[in-house]
């Protein structure tokens, strides 16, 4: 069996590649409905092995980051700019006072050639202000590499995760009503010919992995449906930059750019 953790590291695997292969599940699940022996024999592992060897994988977290990116810049446009870049404003209040005027006071500190503006200048000139928000964030981004901010890697794994599902949102729906389908064309194709309810329940029951196929892929629709959504990508967005400004205040932070 292929080991993933060879083939990609914590964040491919758990940001890109696991909003692919549950886009995909429905089928999946459909295809161990329908051809078991393919999934419970030795068919399984050496197919696998085989794609993943041929690069599937890879093309697999490849297509949700570049759904993902796409999707991001319409959240970027609803949202006004980045999260990190709207909790750094003096305008908002994502933020204590006092807290904002540290991070301000930090990153102007730290980052070369680079100072915070004021609250006039950024009502004056706001594309500039923010252009100078993301320079320092940028900068931020590039010291928080590293074991010690576990927790800013952990928030940007969920932002990530959650922004290639979304993005692959269209996908996953149009998968899973296709995993719908199938199943239930099968079982209704049984009925053919009228059927009491117990003989109804008795052709089911005689199909529980297409009935169980049906179900989870009715499940997977109303996920995609209801759950994955933009206020749900902004939740993980917002933790990814509590996180990641809250690095400023952590002695690592402080000790590599002092």
């Amino acid at each position: 069996m292929t080991d993933l953790s060879t083939l990609l590291d914590a964040y491919n695997r758990q940001a890109r590649l696991y909003p692919a292969l549950l886009t995909i599940l429905p089928c999946l699940l459909l295809g161990f409905a329908v051809f078991p022996p393919v999934f419970t024999g030795n068919i399984g592992p050496l197919l696998l092995s085989l794609l993943a060897s041929c690069g599937l994988i890879f093309l697999l977290a490849e297509a949700s980051r570049t759904f993902g990116k796409r999707k991001e810049v319409e959240l970027l446009n609803e949202w006004g700019g980045w999260p990190t870049t709207l909790w750094l404003r003096h305008s908002t209040e994502y933020l204590p006072i006092a807290t904002k005027a540290r991070y301000h006071s930090f990153l102007t500190r730290s980052v070369p050639d680079l100072i915070m503006p004021s609250s006039d200048e950024e009502k004056n000139d706001p594309t500039r202000a923010d252009g100078q928000y993301d320079s320092a964030v940028h900068w931020l981004k590039e010291q928080c590499r590293g074991k010690q901010f576990s927790l800013v890697l952990k928030e940007n794994t969920a932002y990530g995760f959650r922004r290639n599902l979304l993005g692959l949102r269209p996908v996953g729906i149009f998968v899973s009503l296709f995993a719908l389908a199938v199943p239930v064309v099968l079982i209704a194709a049984k009925f053919v010919q009228p059927l009491r309810g117990s003989e109804c329940l008795e052709v089911v029951l005689r199909n529980p992995q297409l009935a169980a196929a049906a179900v989870l892929a009715f499940i997977s629709i109303w996920i995609w449906v209801f759950a994955v959504s933009s206020r749900w990508v902004r939740q993980a967005a917002d933790g990814y930059a509590r996180a990641l400004l809250a690095a400023c205040d952590s002695p690592p932070a402080m000790k590599g750019a002092q």
